[in-house]
């Protein structure tokens, strides 16, 4: 039960039928849905314990986050029960990938509510609108592809929730050899097709970072400096050709715009070192109006998620939360793998998606969204898989569960005088019971060994040091860095 919620939680926040029909729009289905995951994760066999809860480092990295938001903020009840749901996605989503066939549906669960999204999203140039209100909203944007639901409802939006698809789709279909290879095809191709749609920027960016580093994953030196080279000569004359790369200057009205807003969140941030507190920065830019000789202040969205986090929790708040894909990083780069098994390729795949997200939250704001705690439980999940007697509680608890109703309902009659002996009648009564019991017992014994033929053969990584805060706080300051680079002269290539 735990494990079909944890992928209805998926569905739900990517494809989101509650923004889509009428007749659920009202009803706070997420939420029922994590009430739910909540208890069938609490009533697992073994309950819960510390030591399950906080069994890997990323479990650490994501506690110390919501602390965090919580301690900064002054509203501290309101902010602990919103912070409580982010912990809760993790969570339930960490604890419910209990095997590697579980990964498994999990990715695939992903990658196809992803193809979902690109599909409703299509649909409006199509000629059939999926999604009621999207070709109006794509109009107001000058003919970029917008769906018309709460999280998707501006291009950049869109184009980063599906730019994901294409490096782990092809990770995950292409490069594995998977038996679905032409349903991954065309899942990549449409993505492809609904980001070019969106013309965002950003996403392109994003999606170049995230292909590139996926084919330098895992690879020999050499074929990671041919990597870098072609990337560098033909991936920036590829990037130069999509629609509106062109502009990619501070002179675009679009970046002089997160240029501002990122200023200002900088000088929120040096102000304030630990924060304003959970969604408690407001960027905003001057309007002059001549006729009225006023200047009005118009809201703008912070476009960063890096930008906003240090905005909000300050410098400690900006290091957890890049510190999580640190962790992640770190978790699949270190993770040791049999070549092309079911393990590698699940990591492969994962840190697809991971890179490619890490890369779009510099230029689109994604902070404190559930696809980041998802993200973040499915490495939880990954790194339990490593852990030893990682054998979930529950195979374990069938199997002696089976075997025992199998010698109760097994039982024979003793033996009676009229046998021809006692030892006799006890061997055949021994042979009768393992005939049958032994049956089910190898099955289970089956089923666990082929979850164990999956090819993962080391982690080394089971608790946070000093070097690990020390990466962290280099990677902070390298953050930082290039914030104020973006902020002061945008990169241009």
């Amino acid at each position: 039960m735990d494990f079909i919620c944890a992928c209805l939680l998926l569905f739900m926040w990517y494809v989101r039928p509650q923004d889509i029909f009428a007749v659920i729009s009202g009803v706070s289905v997420v939420k029922y849905l994590m009430y739910a995951g909540i208890v069938a994760t609490v009533r697992r066999p073994g309950g819960i314990s510390r030591s399950v809860l906080w069994a890997v480092p990323i479990d650490w990295l994501v506690t110390a986050y919501c602390a965090w938001a919580i301690y900064v903020t002054p509203e501290h009840t309101a902010t602990a029960k919103e912070v409580f749901t982010y912990f809760s996605f993790h969570m339930v989503t960490a604890l419910a990938l209990t095997t590697w066939r579980r990964i498994e549906i999990y990715i695939n669960c992903w990658l196809g509510c992803l193809g979902i999204l690109a599909l409703l999203a299509v649909s409006t140039h199509w000629g059939f609108e999926l999604v009621q209100g999207s070709a109006e909203l794509t109009m107001v944007f000058h003919n970029r592809l917008t769906l018309n639901t709460w999280i998707y409802r501006n291009p950049n939006a869109l184009a980063h929730g599906v730019m994901a698809l294409i490096p782990a789709g092809i990770a995950w279909f292409l490069m594995s050899g998977s038996k679905h290879r032409v349903l991954g095809m065309l899942m990549v191709a449409l993505a492809v097709h609904c980001v070019l749609l969106t013309e965002s920027k950003g996403a392109f960016l994003a999606g170049a970072g995230g292909l590139m580093l996926l084919y330098l994953f895992k690879r020999p030196v050499w074929f990671q400096l041919v990597v870098l080279l072609v990337g560098y000569g033909i991936g920036l004359a590829a990037l130069k050709s999509l629609p509106r790369m062109n502009t990619l200057s501070k002179n675009d009205e679009g970046i002089q715009g997160r240029m501002i807003v990122w200023q200002q969140a900088k000088s929120s941030m040096e102000a304030t070192s630990y924060g304003v507190g959970l969604k408690g920065f407001q960027g905003f830019v001057p309007v002059r109006l001549a006729l009225l000789h006023r200047t009005f202040y118009m809201p703008i969205a912070t476009h960063g998620s890096y930008v906003r986090h240090g905005a909000d929790l300050g410098y400690v708040g900006l290091m957890l939360f890049a510190g999580v894909f640190y962790g992640g990083a770190r978790i699949l780069i270190t993770a040791q793998t049999a070549p092309q098994s079911e393990a590698f390729r699940a990591q492969r795949s994962i840190y697809a998606i991971l890179v490619t997200i890490a890369f779009s939250c510099w230029v689109v704001d994604r902070a404190y969204q559930m696809d980041y705690f998802l993200l973040s439980g499915l490495l939880s999940g990954f790194h339990r898989r490593f852990l030893p007697q990682s054998t979930s509680v529950e195979n374990a608890e069938d199997v002696e569960n089976k075997t025992q109703n199998n010698n109760a309902t097994l039982q024979l009659p003793a033996p009676d005088a009229d046998s021809n002996t006692e030892k006799e009648a006890v061997f055949a009564h021994e042979n009768v019971r393992t005939s049958f019991v032994g049956r089910d017992d190898e099955k289970d014994a089956e089923a666990m060994d082929a979850d164990s033929d999956h090819g993962a053969i080391s982690l080394k990584w089971n608790r946070l040091g000093v070097l690990d805060l020390l990466i962290m706080y280099g990677l902070l300051e390298t953050v930082l860095y290039y914030w104020e680079l973006f902020s002061t002269d945008f990169v241009v290539f």
